[in-house]
């Protein structure tokens, strides 16, 4: 083994051994390994040159949904302040940033943890830069940490008001009512790293099971959790320390976790019938950030992103896959997240050398680049239809779905 091989394989193991009790030398070594982790290709645009149904252009932009940042995260879990973490987007190019400390499970139970979060996210967005264009967009949200089920991110809408619509008294009996009035005052819900199951090791923090347990474990599960899995938006498809740590380490394949939960999602949105979109972030806990997930906005704000990523307009690890597009018979080229109805068929394309059309367990690859295929379907059948492009992953086209 080379001395960069050997030196990667000890800082996995420095950061596994200690887990969230991580000690700033483990944090050197585990940027050190980072350092060399995929980096998506420079954004070329247009990627996706159709315009919308009222004829405005999309600009991509890239961004994290996934960055821990102390406080109010923990010195013993996050090395990272925000003055760093605001340079260290802006050294990546990166567009957009969701802040994503962690929280404990059910905080809006009591007055003193609602106080608590309130305050500590308070004090995190006043210290964030006003916006200026060219600069990344900040969102301040949370990780809900719930240690017996899973995670959640949680963005986008205005703690303060969710809390105030949904009293202690009344979270403390129906537990879920917080996040659905979360999305109902347009937040986004991301089950974070849904498929991170234990692995046989020895390596201490590989034995963690933080996955989503109502995909992993038998239940029963607490309202909440059962709400979340009912209504959450997206799922992180794309976890960049899990790909570049535990996958490429410990599995011998970085796209393990990725593939296998864009498998999973895609059964879950067949079963459940709604729509779900993969989504992506750094997870990041020290000096490292990158671009994880790309959408198509209308816009560099975040209400324009929150819109581009409810509709679905998004692709993951690398912004190439956003070019994916469909249309049926002789209509409209469509983006990601878009729905054919009432077909049997329908044309997909996407740009690159690299390209993979997937749909009902049916692999199809285009003659040359940019060239559409045609892809067969059941009418009354829903049809997840999703395109890799070199190495990224674009959130589906809907066919004959029930939404």
């Amino acid at each position: 083994m080379t001395g960069r091989g050997l030196g990667a394989l000890l800082a996995v193991a420095s950061l596994f051994a200690s887990g969230c009790g991580a000690r700033p030398f483990s944090h050197h070594l585990l940027d050190a390994v980072m350092a060399g982790a995929h980096r998506p290709a420079p954004l070329q645009e247009p990627v996706f040159a159709e315009p919308d149904a009222l004829g405005r252009r999309f600009v991509l932009l890239s961004g994290d949904l996934h960055c821990h940042v102390r406080p109010p995260d923990s010195p013993r879990h996050v090395s990272r302040g925000l003055a760093e973490t605001i340079e260290l987007a802006r050294g990546e190019g990166l567009d957009f940033v969701v802040l994503t400390p962690h929280v404990r499970s059910l905080f809006f139970q009591s007055e003193d943890g609602r106080a608590e979060v309130l305050e500590e996210l308070t004090a995190l967005r006043n210290g964030l830069p006003p916006p200026r264009l060219g600069h990344p967009v900040f969102i301040v949200g949370f990780e809900y940490t719930d240690r017996e089920y899973g995670h959640v991110g949680a963005g986008f809408a205005d703690l303060a008001e969710v809390l105030e619509a949904v009293p202690a008294r009344e979270a403390f009996t129906y537990p879920e009512r917080f996040f659905e009035e979360w999305t109902r005052r347009g937040g986004l819900l991301v089950i974070n790293h849904p498929l991170l199951t234990p692995l046989d090791s020895s390596i201490g923090r590989a034995q963690w099971n933080l996955s989503w347990r109502p995909f992993t474990a038998s239940g029963p599960f607490p309202e909440e959790i059962l709400s979340v899995g009912r209504i959450a938006q997206t799922y992180e498809a794309y976890n960049l320390a899990v790909s570049e740590l535990r996958d490429r380490f410990l599995l011998g394949n970085k796209l393990e976790s990725l593939e296998a939960t864009l498998a999973r999602v895609d059964r879950e949105i067949v079963a459940q019938g709604r729509p779900m979109t993969p989504v992506g972030g750094s997870d990041s806990h020290s000096g490292h950030l990158r671009a994880a997930t790309f959408v198509l906005s209308h816009g560099r704000s975040a209400e324009a992103i929150r819109e581009a990523i409810g509709a679905g307009r998004v692709c993951v690890r690398d912004p190439a896959a956003c070019s994916f597009s469909a249309r049926a018979a002789e209509g409209r080229w469509l983006p990601p997240g878009s729905s054919l109805h009432d077909v049997d068929r329908v044309w997909a394309r996407a740009q690159g050398e690299d390209v993979e059309i997937l749909a009902n367990g049916a692999t199809f690859r285009p003659g040359s680049p940019g060239e559409p295929v045609a892809v067969p379907l059941e009418r009354g059948r829903c049809a997840v239809i999703r395109a890799r492009v070199g190495k990224g992953y674009a959130a589906p086209i809907y066919a004959n779905c029930p939404f």
